[in-house]
């Protein structure tokens, strides 16, 4: 009997070692999953809504988030991930449309989503320990909080920068400003050499700068150039005083010269987009930074000019200031399944955690000794670290200010009459 039973275990350890290596192949190729589901874990649906993330192998911008998606259901038998991308041409909109009746359980952020203060999203605080918050730069979290609720995790952060046509800049024999910092009046002229007519019978019109306007932050960066502040010493809201006019007065002395393309007054995200991408009519662009990456997919498919980045022009307050939303991140809609808020907690962290990967997608990092390796990511860092945050439940106060302003422009009034027009607004 020893034999037959010996003969047993010796073609038992046999097989053990031939086919383990196998398996432990397919484990780690992700082919199998020994990942042990807690039985007490939810399973279900869980429904999530985000914006395209370009990167240079993904002009489309949901490779980042379909893979996350994938990665998670495949570690949470289970749990299904149900996506909605969200195809907004402006990339400007009002976060409510999409938290109405059947509204998505995860949705993106910012730190000027005012919703967030009512009663619209789940207080987050008992997720976060010490060792995340201490993970994560100076002052970054507190951009979610309201009433010492933490509503929203930052994924990464972005501001406004300017992107230059290389070539244009070039053709007209204008220099790209060295690190993306120049003064006011090099801008100034700058703009004004780059704003021409082309063509005898057929005139081609170029100017040297477009942006979005209505419902953006793309201005600030010209109405602070002096060093106007938002707060008084009270800490209340405001913008006027002298730094305030003579910054609008920069911007009034832009708009006079011809340098802003009249399209940026359209309302039209895609006309203002064309004019420097497709048509070639603009030689600098306002927009948010980390539509940089898309831009460097057109350029490496030669479906673009050669650009760079600079910053908003220095006036009399010695910097490239500007303001910006300025963090990106998530937050989770109301929820009366407490096993469901945490697994969607558990994704939310799942998808921002990676910090290495949001410089793919045009993110500065949120948290602290995450290198920067792209030169140009450098610049826009730089120009992150500039950007002051905006006052709380400012959204609906800058759309109001934005008007006045370009209101203001088209009737060429001038800066004390605008100045009078956003107090208006602000009262």
């Amino acid at each position: 009997m020893k034999k037959p039973f010996t003969l047993f275990l010796i073609l038992l350890i046999v097989a053990f070692l031939v086919t383990w290596p196998y398996y432990m192949y397919l484990y780690e190729t992700g082919k199998i999953n020994f990942t042990q589901t807690d039985d007490e874990d939810y399973r279900g649906i869980i429904t999530f809504c985000d914006f395209p993330h370009w990167s240079v192998d993904d002009p489309i911008g949901f490779n980042f988030i379909n893979k996350k998606i994938q990665d998670f259901e495949y570690l949470h038998p289970g749990v299904i991930i149900e996506f909605e991308p969200i195809k907004n041409g402006n990339f400007y909109y009002d976060v409510n449309d999409i938290i109405g009746n059947g509204k998505p359980d995860i949705i993106p952020i910012t730190s000027d989503s005012s919703f967030i203060y009512n009663d619209k999203l789940e207080p987050l605080n008992k997720y976060l320990d010490k060792s995340y918050k201490n993970s994560l730069k100076e002052d970054v979290l507190n951009r979610f909080i309201y009433n010492n609720s933490v509503y929203g995790i930052p994924l990464g952060m972005y501001t406004s920068i300017l992107y230059i046509n290389s070539d244009l800049f070039s053709k007209k024999e204008v220099e790209v400003p060295q690190n993306g910092e120049w003064s006011y009046e090099e801008f100034t002229d700058d703009m004004t050499k780059l704003t021409y007519q082309e063509g005898k019978k057929e005139k081609k019109d170029f100017y040297g700068i477009t942006m979005y306007m209505e419902r953006s932050y793309n201005l600030w960066g010209f109405l602070m150039a002096d060093g106007a502040n938002i707060f008084d010493d009270k800490g209340m809201v405001l913008f006027k005083g002298p730094q305030a006019e003579s910054g609008l007065k920069k911007l009034i002395e832009l708009y006079s010269k011809g340098a802003i393309d009249p399209v940026s007054f359209s309302g039209d995200y895609s006309k203002i987009w064309d004019s420097f991408a497709v048509n070639k009519e603009s030689a600098a662009l306002v927009d948010e930074s980390y539509k940089v990456q898309y831009l460097k997919y057109l350029e490496n498919k030669n479906k673009l000019f050669q650009f760079d980045i600079a910053l908003y022009p220095e006036g009399d307050g010695d910097v490239p200031i500007t303001m910006s939303p300025k963090i990106y991140g998530y937050g989770i809609t109301k929820q009366s399944d407490k096993k469901k808020l945490d697994m969607a907690f558990k994704f939310v962290k799942f998808i921002v955690d990676s910090q290495e990967n949001v410089e793919k997608i045009g993110y500065i990092p949120v948290k602290k000794d995450v290198p920067i390796t792209d030169e140009i990511m450098k610049k826009i860092d730089m120009a992150v670290k500039y950007t002051d945050n905006i006052p709380k439940n400012w959204h609906d106060k800058n759309i109001m200010i934005n008007k006045a302003l370009i209101d203001g422009l088209k009737n060429k009034e001038s800066e004390k009459v605008i100045l009078e027009r956003i107090q208006k607004a602000l009262n």
